[in-house]
């Protein structure tokens, strides 16, 4: 394989989000080669021949069996987390770098098994985080970075939609924190360009709501330098929607960042100032979402090097979530080194 050649992709799991990932493949020629589907369904890979104009011969139900048919540079894993070790643990046999949807695994413990073979293999693996890389967060964090608001303290972030009416979401214990607030937690770290050091959170179920675990919660973090993150969130609403990044508020000693409804606006009112509002352009972003994933994952992998949203990076995004997890379970705070420590046994 010459330094620049597209990389040879084995895509795991056609289901919606993986046929998204397979469009996405096709219509990055320069960067990768779609070369063989796992899905167990046989009807869904049927699907993708009728729809996406696969052959036969690129189609399988195992990993296993793909990997032993077609010669392949990588292993795009779409599957649910509860199957995500043990992608990875094919995939590393094989000397496979792995580019992994979110979350890397369903427990903590199994994410941090999964660390632990990406080390000891030194073969890349990439969290497909792809909300922080879209032009909104990768703007409001430049401008952090450049001191545009001075200080920042305060940070608050809502979502709330109608969400998760797949089988995995309904069924799952705290679906939202595990499947969408992980993506804003990544955000916040990415954004803020700082980690979180302890968490405290409450969770609860509205009456209406179609989820068996819990999908409404507040969490509040605490990062460094002095910064205090509240989420709050209801994955079960049915009244106005945010947008899917969230509705931020950013506040600083110059002023707060706002997002809203995926627009960037400043806005500054000390007393004894005249009042100033305005929308600030985003970053032009030649890869965005998705697309920016992808990109970044071929990038690090021409380049030999360890991609941004690696699992040990993503680790840190992943103990957000599941120390939220234990101290709604615990009624306390949180210390997320404790979770961090490799001499710790995870009690989740």
């Amino acid at each position: 394989m010459s330094e620049r050649q597209p990389l040879r992709c084995v895509l795991v799991g056609l289901g919606n989000r993986g046929r998204h990932w397979l469009q996405v493949c096709q219509q990055m020629g320069d960067w990768v080669t779609l070369v063989a589907c796992v899905e167990p369904i046989a009807e869904r890979r049927e699907q993708a021949k009728a729809q996406w104009g696969l052959r036969d011969e690129q189609l399988f139900a195992s990993l296993e069996d793909a990997l032993e048919a077609v010669p392949a540079d990588f292993v795009l894993d779409v599957t649910p987390p509860m199957v995500r070790e043990r992608i990875a643990e094919t995939a590393l046999a094989h000397g496979l770098p792995v580019l992994a949807e979110k979350a890397m695994g369903a427990d903590w413990v199994t994410a941090k098994r999964i660390v632990a073979m990406v080390v000891q293999a030194q073969v890349p693996y990439m969290v497909a985080q792809n909300y922080r890389f879209g032009a909104l967060p990768r703007t409001t964090h430049r401008l952090l970075a450049e001191g545009f608001l001075g200080a920042v303290n305060t940070v608050v972030v809502g979502f709330y939609r109608p969400w998760g009416r797949g089988a995995h979401y309904v069924e799952m214990p705290f679906a939202l924190l595990v499947e969408m607030a992980v993506h804003h937690f990544d955000t916040l770290r990415f954004v803020l360009g700082r980690e979180p050091l302890r968490v405290w959170a409450h969770t609860w179920n509205a009456p209406w709501g179609w989820h068996k675990g819990d999908v409404g919660h507040t969490v509040v973090f605490e990062f460094e330098g002095n910064i205090v993150v509240t989420h709050h969130a209801l994955g079960c609403s049915v009244g106005k929607m945010t947008h899917w990044q969230g509705d931020w508020r950013i506040e600083g000693e110059r002023g707060s960042l706002t997002w809203e409804d995926g627009r960037l606006i400043y806005t500054r009112s000390h007393p004894g100032d005249q009042v100033v509002q305005q929308e600030l352009p985003l970053d032009e972003i030649e890869f965005a979402d998705t697309k920016g994933v992808l990109t970044e994952f071929v990038t690090a992998v021409w380049e030999k090097r360890e991609p941004e949203c690696s699992a040990r990076d993503n680790l840190r995004t992943l103990a957000m979530v599941f120390g939220a997890i234990e101290s709604a379970r615990r009624h306390q705070w949180v210390d997320l080194a404790e979770l961090l420590d490799d001499r710790r046994d995870a009690k989740l």
